[in-house]
């Protein structure tokens, strides 16, 4: 029996069982276990992140390992001393990913960034409390590519090619070339991955697709369910054997099941539980919903509540059922008129129940199943996050498919397994009150108080915040055409732009809590730009003034004989500012692990980031009223940039902001040119080089312009002309760059990967600086 096969609340019954025979030693272990975390949910080291947890409506610390199941005798043993204790289970992560139809929008990025946040401090947690036994928390995302808004949107292709070829003109539209459901699911899954890495979202451990899983995972899930008697038939009028997999009986007599889609029956699993559980935990007040209202003569109800779109009417057993297997029909040969409706066949797959494919409920819980068999050894499945939307439904309907699944699957070994030792035949641990423990929902996104849709024409995608992409859709309110042309900073004005950082700035501390809802505007990403260039600006500017103080000390050993002008000595100064950014940065952590507060984070940044500009801006100051010989300690300093960035690289920054300032650093013992072109790293130096080529394109483009235009002054254009060209041919060799302009430039316009060209590459360093 697997993890999530476990019936619900076994390990009452088995102490009433040893409790029954005296054991009361087994009792207490067992008490030790569950309130160590050993059994009943995951433990953690140390201080723990503090995370809401959906199901509890409660910060509970967030799970980080699990221990193996341990067998709890009544007498000692001398085997037991010497018994080795097994490794920890680590805790594995699923994530509900995305339907696949379209571009992703801000509402996908603000939640798959804040869980990126999430996971990335979470791991930084793990690393720092780490034990060689326990492994690393594991990341799993789905991909659902089998569903109704793919299907429509292949069909809208398909007419929309048809009208292409119906102009005269032969050609075809973009989308019109993935006709095939599962082609148009592979476009915008690839495209879906470039956006996360533009976004720099970590890519998941795991990956699953529900086209994947139907027939080798779903279907079996579906029917362990129907044979526990929690789920039913609904018959198609059409009967026919396309695509129905024939079932044998115990006597092996080969048995025809109705044809039909299946149902998930909530009454049936209330009463085989019998109150061991209840179906909706994550469903808003029944008190307060009128999903739960229920009339007996209104036995037509069609309040599906699964998201289907285009489901025919059908008699449900209870307003509350939910689909978990869709009947499509492959073929429409008939002499009587149908509603059927007819599959494309890329998503059609052979079930017991006829042809077809899974509700969208049924898929999560049933991969979490298959990958829960698969890493049973290694990790858990304790945590479970996606947007506020699915919370009900959606993952309300898994944790009761789960349940169900883990009922029906007991029910069926119980008779073969009547062992009383508290473990599974796999050797997992019972007694999990929950089938995941802890459920993380981020908070909707809306745009001019109304919800990010694309049904209603409010919605930003991704590519076009970030400029990569034109907007391409026609119907769309002004104001969001405003935020596109705000969000989209073009990048090419700016070296140390990056509109991906600027968006993860404002998820982490500008948008509210994780959870909350929160408006996109073009005024809360400009201050997440302004806030970021402070940021740039100190680390640029800290970097020159370290920089700086080591040259010196270079130049005094290489020319003056060993001399040292600088001081190792603190003052006050020094002391205070090592004071504050030490508490600064406690409070960072603290922030982070205590619900993810990124409010908090990015106030105590501020204060680190202005503490560091104004020590800067006094020890400057004071060698030059001074005249002052000799240098600060660099130590005070470096310390403070070194924790700015480690505190940046934590939720996520990119290098674009994270290692703004880091520059070359010469060799002490030779300042021969070829070491300085070659140390010159594409990683640390592209954003100097980007600002200098991009400063000189511009005044090149100026007096360009003046010259062709036969504009007075001539003589003054051609001088700044000749600066051009002697930073190009001068300037920049000695320090290995080459500056591609005019035919060069049109030349060489693509680089190996096929992307545009930023204006200079690397040369051997030639020349004497």
């Amino acid at each position: 029996m697997t993890l999530i096969q476990q019936p619900l609340c076994r390990t009452p019954r088995l102490l009433l069982r040893h409790q029954k025979r005296g054991s009361s030693q087994l009792v207490q272990c067992w008490l030790r276990s569950y309130s160590s975390g050993r059994i009943g949910g995951g433990g953690s080291d140390g201080d723990g992140m503090k995370i809401y947890n959906s199901l509890s409506s409660s910060n509970r610390i967030l799970p980080t390992h699990h221990h193996p199941p341990r067998a709890c005798t009544t007498s000692p043993s001398k085997n037991n001393d010497k018994r080795k204790e097994q490794p920890r289970r680590g805790t594995a992560w699923y994530v509900c990913g995305p339907t696949v139809y379209d571009s992703a929008h801000l509402g996908h990025g603000r939640t798959y960034v804040s869980l990126d946040i999430l996971r990335r401090v979470a791991l930084h947690n793990y690393s720092q409390n780490n034990n060689p036994q326990r492994p690393r928390p594991m990341y799993v995302m789905n991909i659902t590519d089998v569903d109704d808004k793919i299907i429509k949107r292949s069909m809208e292709n398909i007419n929309s090619n048809s009208s292409c070829d119906n102009d005269g003109n032969g050609t075809k539209s973009e989308k019109g070339k993935e006709a095939d459901p599962l082609s148009l699911a592979r476009h915008y899954e690839r495209e879906f991955w470039q956006d996360m890495d533009a976004l720099n979202v970590m890519r998941p451990d795991v990956v699953c697709r529900v086209s994947e899983h139907v027939e080798m995972t779903i279907v079996p899930y579906i029917q362990q369910i129907v044979d526990g008697g929690m789920a039913y038939v609904i018959p198609e009028e059409q009967q026919c054997t396309d695509g129905i997999e024939s079932k044998r009986d115990e006597s092996g007599t080969t048995q025809q099941q109705k044809q039909g889609s299946v149902y998930f029956d909530v009454r049936a699993f209330e009463a085989i539980t019998n109150g061991r559980t209840k179906y909706g935990k994550l469903a808003p007040d029944a008190a307060s919903s009128d999903f739960f209202s229920w009339d007996e003569s209104n036995n037509n109800n069609n309040n599906n509540s699964d998201g289907d779109e285009g489901e025919p009417l059908r008699t449900k057993r209870d307003p509350r059922d939910f689909c978990l297997w869709k009947y499509r029909s492959r073929s429409t040969k008939t002499t009587k008129p149908t509603t059927v409706i007819v599959e494309p066949s890329s998503v059609s797959y052979s079930s017991p129940w006829g042809p077809g494919r899974p509700g969208w409920h049924v898929e999560c819980s049933a991969m979490i199943q298959r990958l829960a068999d698969d890493f049973r050894s290694t990790h858990e499945f304790d945590v479970h996050c996606g947007g506020v939307d699915l919370k009900f439904p959606h993952h309300s309907n898994e944790i009761a498919q789960a349940e169900a699944h883990s009922v029906a699957c007991d029910i069926g070994s119980s008779s073969g397994n009547n062992s009383d030792d508290g473990n599974d035949s796999n050797g997992s641990s019972t007694g999990r009150e929950e089938w995941i423990s802890h459920w993380i929902h981020t908070g909707h996104l809306y745009v001019k108080g109304r919800k990010m849709s694309k049904s209603l024409k409010n919605f930003v995608t991704i590519r076009e915040m970030l400029g990569v992409a034109p907007k391409t859709h026609s119907v769309r309110t002004a104001s969001i055409d405003d935020a596109i042309a705000s969000s989209a900073i073009d990048q090419d004005n700016n070296a140390w732009s990056s509109p991906s950082d600027d968006f993860r700035l404002w998820v982490l501390g500008l948008s509210g809590s994780y959870r909350g809802p929160s408006t996109f505007s073009k005024d809360r990403m400009e201050e997440a730009r302004v806030i970021r260039e402070k940021w740039v600006r100190f680390l640029m500017e800290g970097q020159e003034c370290l920089d700086r103080w080591n040259t010196t000390i270079l130049d005094d050993d290489m020319y003056d004989g060993g001399g040292d002008r600088s001081s190792r000595l603190w003052g006050d100064e020094e002391i205070e500012l090592f004071r504050t950014v030490t508490q600064c940065s406690m409070n960072c952590q603290r922030a982070l692990l205590d619900d993810l507060d990124g409010t908090s984070f990015v106030k105590e940044l501020n204060c680190i980031a202005e503490a560091g500009q104004t020590y800067v801006q006094w020890a400057t100051a004071s060698q030059n009223k001074k005249q002052r010989t000799v240098n600060p300690p660099e130590e005070p300093l470096r310390f403070v940039l070194d924790t700015f960035r480690g505190q940046l690289n934590l939720v996520g920054f990119t290098q674009r902001t994270a290692d703004v300032g880091i520059s070359a650093r010469l060799s002490s013992s030779s300042l021969d040119q070829q070491e300085l072109g070659t140390s010159l790293a594409p990683s640390t130096n592209t954003a100097i080089l980007d600002e200098a080529v991009a400063f000189r394109k511009a005044v090149r483009t100026a007096a360009l312009g003046a010259v062709r235009k036969k504009m007075d002054s001539s003589d003054a254009v051609k001088d700044i002309l000749k600066l051009c060209d002697e930073m190009r041919d001068g300037t920049f060799p000695k320090l290995g760059v080459e500056i591609l302009d005019g035919k060069v430039a049109v030349e060489t316009a693509k680089d190996a990967e096929g992307n545009t060209s930023r204006g200079w590459r690397h040369c051997s360093p030639r020349g004497r600086a």
